[in-house]
C-alpha cells in the first residue's frame, strides 16, 4: 500500500521528468533527429520507464504540443478579461499569443513541425486548441452582441482570426528566428482591428 502511494505521487514527477528531458533532446536535435534513448539518456531513466507514461516519440512530442496550447489558453483568457473595450482585449489576445510563443520559441517550432505535412500527427487538433478557439469566439459572440464587432458568424470569424493568428506566429518563430516578431504581431492586430472593430 505504502508502495502504491509512492509510485503514484512520483508519476506526476517523472512525467514532467521526460517532459523536460524531450523538449530539451527536440532544441537540441530537432524532432526527426531525436531518438527515445536520447530522451531517456537525458532524463536519466530506463527505456522501459518511458513506455510507461508515453507510447512513443510522437506521444511526448504531442503532450509538449497540448501543453504549449494550455499554456496559450490560460494566457489569452486571462488577457482578455483586463481590456475595456473589444479592440483592447483583441490586442491583448494578440499580445498574450506572441508572448508565449516567445517565450516557448522551441515548443511552437516543434508544435508547427512539418508545414510541408511530413508530420500530420502534429497537426491533430486538441482539446487545448479547441479551449483556445471558444475563448476567441466568446470574446467575438460578446463584442457582436456589445455592437463592437461587425456582424458576422463569430465561430467562423475566430477560426479565421485564429489561422491568421498562428500562421503569423509560424513565420515568426518557425520560418523565422523572431527576429520579425514586433512588426507581425504589430500587422495582425492592425489587420484584425480593421476588419472586426465596428467603427463608431
Amino acid at each position: 500500500m505504502v508502495t502504491r502511494r509512492r509510485r503514484t505521487e512520483s508519476e506526476p514527477v517523472r512525467r514532467e521528468q521526460l517532459l523536460g528531458a524531450a523538449r530539451k533532446v527536440f532544441k537540441e536535435k530537432g524532432y526527426d533527429g531525436s531518438t527515445i534513448t536520447d530522451i531517456v539518456r537525458e532524463a536519466g531513466v530506463a527505456q522501459g520507464t518511458f513506455y510507461l507514461y508515453y507510447a512513443s516519440k510522437r506521444a511526448i512530442a504531442v503532450s509538449l504540443r497540448d501543453d504549449l496550447m494550455k499554456r496559450m489558453s490560460v494566457a489569452v483568457e486571462g488577457s482578455m478579461k483586463s481590456g475595456k473595450s473589444f479592440e483592447e482585449r483583441l490586442k491583448k489576445l494578440i499580445s498574450a499569443s506572441f508572448g508565449v510563443a516567445r517565450q516557448n520559441a522551441d515548443l511552437y517550432r516543434l508544435a508547427f513541425i512539418g508545414a510541408d505535412e511530413t508530420h500530420q500527427e502534429m497537426h491533430t487538433e486538441s482539446s487545448e486548441h479547441a479551449s483556445f478557439l471558444t475563448a476567441v469566439m466568446n470574446l467575438f459572440k460578446g463584442a457582436i452582441d456589445d455592437g463592437e464587432m461587425e456582424s458576422a458568424d463569430p465561430e467562423i470569424a475566430a477560426r479565421l482570426a485564429t489561422g491568421l493568428l498562428q500562421h503569423a506566429m509560424i513565420e515568426a518563430f518557425v520560418f523565422g528566428e523572431g527576429e520579425e516578431s514586433d512588426r507581425l504581431e504589430s500587422g495582425v492586430g492592425d489587420l484584425l482591428s480593421s476588419g472586426l472593430v465596428r467603427s463608431v
